[in-house]
């Protein structure tokens, strides 16, 4: 199984939300009960897709200042500036997935 993806998580939810519409607009209820199935699953999926962005973000971030700090140690100005850049991308991915 691959990682959750928000897009395609997303996508699957509304693929349910309108299977489950127009189940209850025809009166079907397998199709009505099939499209919540898969807009539930849709939305498991996504909060799954955040706590991964999250926890990537929060490595990311632990991993750049970690980076900077040698970088500040040793007086490697470029190592210090990929070390600032890898924590802000970090702290990036952490709030779009909050």
């Amino acid at each position: 199984m691959s990682e959750p993806s928000k897009t395609e998580s997303t996508l699957k939810y509304y693929e349910g939300a309108t299977k489950e519409t127009v189940g209850k607009t025809v009166g079907s209820d397998k199709m009505e009960a099939e499209g919540r199935e898969r807009k539930l699953e849709g939305q498991s999926e996504y909060e799954a897709a955040k706590a991964t962005g999250k926890t990537e973000g929060a490595k990311d971030q632990k991993s750049g200042e970690a980076k900077k700090a040698t970088g500040n140690t040793i007086g490697d100005t470029q190592m210090k500036a990929e070390g600032k850049a890898t924590e802000m991308k970090g702290q990036a991915e952490r709030k779009v997935n909050e």
